[in-house]
């Protein structure tokens, strides 16, 4: 009996039911088309680990099997997506082909077992503006680039951290990174946690300025607090637009 998985590349909505949906009208509206670039890119990662058949690879070695049901495994594939039925050798297979699928930002249905395989979402967050930039310049560029108005972009540019974008898969976050930084701004890469709001810096500077702990600092050290208050305020500031605008991002 063969393990079947969808591989999606759009994302998928957020209930599973409704995922299964969604991949189903995908295979429908996929009939004859060629597969999406990120498809391929997955089907050669897992083939050159997990060869087909028709490439030949098992005729020397008749104790190795090809756990594709289908050859060659490129016909499987169409349009934003993919249906693999694995026949065995699931316990190499399985991880390997969801860990190569969330390296390229693609969705794994998987209806025997009720999981969906969402990839990782992560967001962009503002670190530092790059010496010797023409601001001005700058600032027209990322208006049209963050849809954003003068005064918002002004309000990112002077919140500490401030996240420019949130729920990019990997490409999509990594791309804007490059972008932001041809603009002029050093940015970093960090992981979204769904379960508890947290994020995991993967790239860029990255690691936050821990603050003082309390024991390190004597009695007479002078305490500026007005730059705190005013990173606070800009921080607030920055929360409330980026919260009602949101659904554009």
């Amino acid at each position: 009996m063969s393990y079947v998985l969808k591989i999606v590349v759009p994302s998928v909505p957020p209930y599973n039911h409704d995922a299964y949906g969604f991949a189903d009208k995908l295979l429908r509206d996929a009939k004859g088309q060629a597969p999406a670039p990120r498809l391929i890119q997955f089907h050669d990662a897992i083939t050159e680990r997990f060869p087909c058949a028709s490439s030949g690879a098992y005729l020397m070695d008749d104790s190795v099997q090809c756990p594709w049901a289908h050859n060659p495994l490129m016909d499987c594939f169409a349009g934003e997506i993919g249906i693999i039925s694995i026949t065995c050798r699931n316990v190499e297979v399985i991880p390997f082909l969801l860990r190569r699928a969330g390296a390229l930002a693609l969705t794994v249905i998987d209806e025997q077992a009720g999981k969906v395989h969402r990839p990782a979402t992560f967001c962009l967050t503002l670190d530092s503006i790059q010496k010797l930039v023409d601001q001005d310049a700058m600032i027209d560029k990322l208006m049209p680039l963050l849809k954003r108005d003068r005064d918002e972009v002004l309000i990112m540019l002077a919140t500490p951290k401030a996240v420019i974008r949130r729920r990019l898969d990997h490409v999509s976050a990594q791309r804007l990174a490059k972008t932001l930084d041809l603009i002029g701004c050093n940015c970093t890469v960090e992981k979204e946690l769904a379960e508890d709001g947290m994020t995991i810096p993967i790239s860029g500077p990255g690691a936050r300025a821990a603050p003082i702990p309390s024991t390190y600092l004597s009695q007479s050290d002078p305490i500026d607090d007005e730059p705190v208050r005013r990173a606070s305020l800009l921080s607030r500031l920055w929360e409330r637009v980026t919260r009602s605008r949101v659904q554009q991002w």
